[in-house]
């Protein structure tokens, strides 16, 4: 008599998913800070899907209409166009932070020089197709981004490019020019994004860094005993996270969203466009950006002229990022013994929130010399200095706690523990929880109960999610 066989085992033989090349993971590594990665390629699947949904309604001829009129009038188009908005910000956020646990943990050295590269490329890819998105939209805040956008140009002696990236004039080929250059940007970032998990996958996964003895190359081989086969267990905690990721895209543009709490969002974090620039209200909103492009604003407002702002807010930044792997060619892998390098990420992180917080605080307000040494120079100095006194310390102590830290890990152990049982149940009861809610969202109106229903998804995804993380415990933890 034959072996019983599942949808699992049919789904899996037809796909041949067992064949997949895709390398396993160690069991410490199923945690957020290892999955950065994978939480902006969440978002980006939900970007082109949300993209090529809107791509159906969106007019260049009539931008802001057409915006306004996706909201209005299309079904679940609140949702769409809220969750697009709010994708793009969460998907900013994980790349930001994967960049810096890679930069903090010296991913970025030898064999992953490249990769490290590539991930500055995507990186600015998404600030730049966040840039125009957000112009596309049509309203005030639309028009004065691409104002700033042909003063940089200007500034920098590029205004001859002002036409390649913003048309000739007319509002029709405005955003025309806008929404191709979306496309594009779009496309280069999934052939980028393709390439650096192509070279992911073959440079092999970075282990702890206390299991590479802090040295480079630090690579975890695929014989290792710790890994599993990827299918279905990665297949499995990357579903839940997907789900996790989309319900918080989904929730919290919707709960901003909502009548009750609309009225009192600042516009900086608004799920849906601000007034149109030729309506009266527009002379009372403040030329905010993005909150991801607040830092860049308020260094235009520095003293030294916009092109040396530009410069040193953008061109020298990225090169410094662009170079980390030829600066620092050592093998050491703890930060301590990288000081330049951690002194470089910790004192960009702490002028990027400087900056950020001041230009929110006082857009468009230029600034004197002497307010910006005040600022800018105090992490300057305290950082290069209380990295210099911890490395001094640390080359003192160093074999001392290099040699002892893997006692104290075993020592430690886990702090909490879940009964499988607990999380069997849990999974079952989360799943039902789904299913209840998103039956209660068929009830509502899809266009002009929009807000309620994406409260609705979300909650239901992050359901889902929830169950399928119980499940994978279950299962394989």
């Amino acid at each position: 008599m034959g072996e019983k066989r599942d949808f699992t085992d049919w789904f899996t033989d037809l796909l041949h998913l067992k064949d997949v090349p895709f390398m396993g993971v160690p069991d410490y590594m199923f945690s957020i800070e290892h999955w950065l990665g994978g939480i902006a390629a969440s978002a980006l699947a939900w970007q082109a899907i949300t993209g090529l949904l809107l791509l159906l309604y969106y007019q260049p001829s009539d931008a802001y209409n057409s915006t306004m009129a996706i909201i209005r009038t299309v079904p679940f188009g609140s949702i769409i166009l809220s969750s697009h908005l709010y994708g793009a910000y969460i998907m900013i956020l994980a790349v930001y932070m994967h960049g810096l646990h890679i930069m903090f943990n010296g991913g970025y050295k030898k064999p992953r020089g490249f990769q490290w590269i590539l991930g500055v490329l995507l990186f600015v890819l998404t600030l730049g197709i966040s840039f125009v998105g957000y112009s596309l939209t049509g309203d005030v805040l639309a028009t004065d981004a691409v104002d700033v956008g042909r003063g940089i140009l200007t500034s920098l002696g590029l205004q001859s490019l002002i036409p390649v990236f913003f048309g000739n004039g007319t509002e029709l080929d405005l955003f025309t020019r806008l929404l191709g250059w979306h496309i594009i940007i779009a496309a280069a970032i999934i052939l980028f994004f393709v390439i650096h998990f192509y070279l992911a996958e073959e440079n092999g996964l970075m282990p702890r860094l206390k299991d590479a003895n802090y040295r480079a190359p630090a690579i975890i081989s695929r014989s290792d005993p710790r890994i599993k086969p990827w299918w279905p267990r990665n297949f499995i905690y990357m579903v839940a996270m997907a789900f996790m990721v989309w319900g918080l895209i989904i929730l919290i543009p919707s709960i901003l969203a909502l009548p009750s709490v609309y009225p009192y969002v600042p516009i900086l974090f608004s799920p849906y466009p601000g007034p149109s620039p030729t309506s009266p209200q527009a002379a009372a909103v403040p030329a905010y950006p993005p909150w991801f492009f607040l830092f860049l604003y308020k260094m235009a407002d520095m003293p030294l002229g916009l092109r040396y702002d530009m410069v040193l807010s953008m061109i020298v930044p990225i090169i410094i990022l662009l170079i980390i792997p030829a600066i620092d060619r050592s093998e050491n892998l703890h930060p301590m013994d990288r000081p330049l390098i951690t002194a470089l990420a910790l004192i960009g992180l702490t002028w990027l929130i400087e900056l950020s917080v001041w230009s929110a605080i006082q857009p468009g307000v230029p600034v004197m010399l002497l307010w910006a040494a005040l600022v800018m120079l105090p992490p300057l100095v305290i950082i290069a200095a209380g990295i210099y006194v911890l490395n001094r310390y640390w080359l003192r102590i160093r074999g001392v706690v290099l040699n002892g830290g893997g006692a104290m890990q075993q020592r430690q152990g886990r702090s909490w523990f879940l009964s499988k049982s607990a999380a069997s149940m849990l999974s079952y009861i989360t799943g039902i929880l789904a299913i209840i809610v998103i039956a209660l969202s068929v009830m509502l109106n899809p266009i002009t109960e929009g807000p309620y229903i994406g409260v609705l998804w979300g909650s239901a995804l992050l359901l889902l999610s929830a169950s399928i993380f119980n499940y994978f415990y279950v299962l394989y933890m």
